[in-house]
């Protein structure tokens, strides 16, 4: 028996075509993905209109993505990277630690306003002996790896096993590195110098100490050589803050001292920014924010503007992240007009593997569709490891949303009418009738029998 190639095609695309049709029938919209550069994984940027296409409290979770085979692919938020790494360097003259003959409380160790450090001796009759203990002021939390003395800043030979430690406040110390060798021998013949010591600490700390573990050297006052500190650092508040994205909040309306904003969608709102209408004014606002489900306001901040005296009248505060659909301005006193509102936002990324084949789109919004858990850090653990640690997956740009079902995917699906109920009045009925006309018949019956002679 000859079987023709076209029944056998439509055999193998029938469950695709409903399985794709599954996958459409329960998210409302979708966005295609630009996947031009070839990749194992991509990440996605959510943008305000997926914000406004996901249903509210499903937490982004009705959001996946599906190959050209409709088949959902590995889909999950992009993991946090670590921050990025800067190196630094910076040079300090140490400052020795003087050891008191009388008592250890005499000498008195603290921070001034800028952090910097101030020693000083309360007991100055007792007897002072070489110092023994020396400190640094990197001038910022760094990573150290390597400690180095300026050869230009020493004067005698010494060969000296060191310790060092580090703090961020000068009162609690963690060892970093012992059994540190420097040395520096200059004689007739042979120089012999190690003035480098390998620290390489896993934490940021501002202030090191140098303690002699064996060894003696006069660097007290005066004679303490120059040290050079090279690590790295980083500045997870200031990266942070560079990611911001600022959308300008559309106004909707205003009362006497009220004014009303709208974002184009709920979204996670960090931090807001307020700036006068015009010039020579200044005014006390508070920025109250309201979420998706439009119930209550609640205070986000409070900001003091000033537009004089070359002041911009522009005030930007940190609010959290906080889901906020709505957002309304209250001002104590007058203002000339509306002011301009800002909200800063970090729009989340996400990955997904390119499991199958292009063209990838993204599916969002869904009343009873959710997304499942895919291990997709540990698959980015593993494809770094043929990168390298800070290796990112490509964007997939999203393009224009275009209606999958629709928004009633959005909408709880309506019941069907339950019969069974009239069924079973039906039938009850039916048999209320039938017990009716059987006691109908008999009676009858019982007659006729009666008036036979």
């Amino acid at each position: 028996m000859r079987l023709d190639v076209r029944w056998i095609a439509l055999a193998v695309m029938l469950p695709v075509a409903a399985a794709r049709a599954d996958n459409a029938a329960d998210y409302a919209y979708a966005f295609a993905l630009d996947t031009k550069t070839a990749g194992e994984a991509y990440r996605v940027v959510l943008t305000p209109e997926v914000y406004a296409s996901v249903k509210p409290g499903a937490d982004l979770r009705d959001l996946i993505v599906v190959n050209a085979l409709g088949r959902p692919v590995p889909f999950a938020p992009l993991p946090p990277s670590p921050p990025t790494s800067h190196p630094f360097e910076a040079s300090a003259r140490l400052l020795p630690l003087p050891v008191s003959a009388a008592s250890a409380d005499s000498v008195k160790v603290e921070r001034n306003t800028d952090g910097g450090i101030v020693i000083s001796q309360t007991d100055r009759a007792a007897a002072v002996q070489r110092p023994d203990a020396w400190l640094l002021d990197a001038g910022r939390a760094m990573n150290l790896d390597q400690l180095a003395l300026d050869p230009a800043s020493l004067s005698e030979d010494f060969q000296l096993r060191v310790m060092v430690e580090g703090s961020n406040d000068l009162r609690q110390w963690s060892l970093l590195a012992s059994d540190l060798s420097l040395t520096r021998v200059h004689g007739e013949e042979d120089q012999v110098e190690q003035l480098n010591a390998d620290v390489s600490s896993n934490d940021p700390y501002r202030y090191y100490r140098v303690r002699l573990s064996d060894g003696q050297v006069d660097w007290s006052a005066g004679h303490a050589p120059i040290a050079r500190l090279t690590g790295g650092y980083t500045d997870a508040a200031a990266e942070h803050a560079s990611q911001l994205q600022w959308l300008v909040a559309k106004e909707s309306g205003q009362g006497a001292a009220d004014y009303d904003y709208e974002l184009p969608a709920a979204l996670p709102v960090e931090s807001v920014t307020v700036a006068l209408p015009a010039a020579n004014n200044a005014a006390r606002v508070h920025v109250l924010a309201q979420g998706a489900d439009a119930s209550t306001w609640t205070e986000a901040a409070t900001l003091d503007l000033v537009r004089a005296g070359g002041k911009s009248g522009e005030a930007t505060a940190a609010i959290g992240v906080r889901t906020i659909k709505h957002l309304r301005v209250h001002s104590d006193t007058p203002l000339a007009g509306a002011p301009t509102l800002r909200a800063g936002w970090i729009p989340p990324q996400y990955v997904f593997l390119a499991e199958g084949s292009a063209p990838y789109r993204l599916l969002a919004g869904s009343y009873a569709a959710r997304r499942g858990d895919y291990p997709v850090d540990e698959a980015l653990s593993r494809l770094r490891s043929q990168h390298d640690e800070t290796w990112l997956p490509p964007v997939a740009q999203l393009g224009p949303r275009v209606d999958e079902a629709g928004p009633s995917a959005l909408d709880a699906p309506k019941v069907p009418y339950d019969w069974t109920k009239p069924l079973l009045w039906v039938v009850l009925a039916l048999g209320a009738l039938v017990v009716a006309g059987m006691a109908f018949s008999l009676l009858r019956q019982g007659r006729e029998g009666d008036r036979k002679p």
